[in-house]
């Protein structure tokens, strides 16, 4: 048994109509903006969603991620497929079953955090109130911050400007 990410609901924006699909692990490039830096995908279809719930999966963490990398196309080592599993593990353990999640660059967080400070795998950030949640209210809030390149642009961590020189 693996605790797992599995699609929550449709809310805000999803392209995923698969039912019950479980999550795949993050796929961050180097344009966070496009979606890639703050929306979770569907194992299966591959297709975004905002919102997934913490749930009990009856496969191992080293299962659902070989099961990921092939949907994605990918042959992959073992090693690489158990570093994945550690990381998923550790990213998801101190979650409580049930919690609504959602990712922001590199890390997922309960929808209600509030006071959320960190770096991530990107930028740097800081904020009151996840955009996420913000949508709820306000359904272009998410697409207006994350989805606007200079909010990436303006946070970049140095580490990685240096990266691209």
């Amino acid at each position: 048994m693996a605790k797992w990410l599995a699609k929550a609901n449709d809310d805000i924006l999803s392209f995923c109509t698969c039912t019950s699909p479980l999550a795949s692990g993050p796929g961050q490039l180097d344009c966070p903006w496009c979606g890639c830096g703050w929306l979770i995908s569907c194992i299966d279809c591959r297709k975004p969603f905002v919102f997934a719930q913490v749930a009990e999966v009856d496969r191992t963490y080293q299962d659902i991620v070989r099961m990921d990398f092939k949907s994605r196309g990918y042959e992959t080592d073992s090693e690489t497929i158990e570093n994945c599993a550690l990381w998923m593990a550790e990213a998801v353990a101190e979650l409580p079953m049930g919690e609504i999640v959602v990712y922001l660059d590199g890390c997922y967080f309960p929808i209600h955090q509030q006071g959320i400070e960190f770096e991530g795998d990107y930028a740097f950030h800081q904020l009151d109130r996840l955009p996420h949640a913000m949508a709820l209210e306000t359904k272009d809030a998410l697409r207006n911050m994350l989805g606007d390149q200079s909010y990436w642009l303006d946070r970049e961590r140095p580490d990685r400007q240096d990266d691209e020189e």
